[in-house]
């Protein structure tokens, strides 16, 4: 874990101040301080409770509940305060089980650091798990940002699969890294599969939310995604639509989505990326319970 006296603490908080001096040029003065203020208030983001059903889930998970949340981004725009105030609200939300969807990081790996100090508080009874998003692969040092990951607590699942117990009953979850562009996503989800029981329901941390019909091949009950942001820019909502840049990408944005026996959630992420702030987009906790 890094500390605030050691060098390499120094080097990123140094380049953090340069980072932040500069982001400040073309923003004002009320868009900064909203984006990047180090203590969230509770107006500043959302809990979303959502009850989905499985079909053949162990009575003994009934009513079991998931924690999610995704794309972090910890970068100078989400320092370690700012995470620390999201993974205690997530706290307080007392799921059995935390998943983490990807992209812990912005494109730096000095950037886990403060991700690994934050993120060692969370809690859940049943464990945390996650999985890598492409901005983890930006650092071109995935492996050392993934070790870091793991050791602060939160399990990465990286085309692996645990069985998750309760009582006498068991259900999967797998994880899969983040499916780089023209790749076969099934070149992934397979050999999580491989590591299931393939009898009990099954729950894909899959950081792209763009393979619906893999997930629905694979027989997967329920898949938890992020990447999208929500569309973090939206210019309009009408009921269930929303006209953001993000749909000209993926049809799968936010929310709850069905097809054949699978289902997708997609969560909106609590960090920014690019643009340092979110219009009519507002960060994201879930609490998903099993029905």
């Amino acid at each position: 874990m890094l500390l605030k006296s050691t060098p390499e603490y120094q080097k990123f908080d140094a380049s953090r101040r340069a980072f932040l001096e500069k982001s400040v040029i073309g923003l004002t003065a009320y868009s900064f301080v909203g984006a990047s203020a180090g203590v969230i208030g509770t107006d500043e983001y959302d809990v979303v409770k959502r009850t989905i059903a499985i079909p053949n889930l162990p009575e003994e998970f009934k009513g079991f509940t998931i924690g999610m949340m995704s794309d972090v981004h910890s970068s100078a725009m989400m320092n370690k305060e700012d995470m620390l105030a999201y993974v205690r609200a997530m706290n307080e939300l007392k799921t059995d089980l935390i998943v983490v969807t990807g992209d812990f990081v912005n494109s730096q790996t000095e950037e886990v650091y403060p991700f690994a100090e934050a993120f060692s508080e969370l809690k859940a009874d049943y464990g945390i798990y996650g999985c890598l998003g492409n901005h983890d692969y930006f650092t071109r040092n995935v492996d050392y940002v993934a070790k870091r990951i793991d050791d602060c607590g939160v399990k990465l699942l990286r085309n692996d699969a645990v069985k998750i117990q309760k009582g006498n009953s068991f259900i999967n979850m797998l994880g899969v890294d983040d499916v780089e562009r023209n790749t076969d996503p099934d070149a992934y989800i397979v050999p999580a599969l491989g590591a299931a029981n393939n009898d009990v329901p099954k729950i894909l941390l899959c950081h792209k939310p763009y393979y619906m019909e893999n997930f629905e091949k694979h027989n997967i009950d329920l898949t938890l995604s992020g990447h999208t942001h929500g569309g973090q820019v939206v210019f309009v909502k009408i009921g269930d639509m929303y006209i953001t840049p993000a749909t000209l990408f993926s049809k799968y944005v936010w929310g709850l989505y069905r097809q054949g026996s699978a289902q997708l959630y997609v969560n909106r992420g609590i960090g920014s990326v690019g643009l340092p702030f979110r219009v009519n987009c507002p960060p994201e906790l879930t609490k998903i319970t099993l029905a």
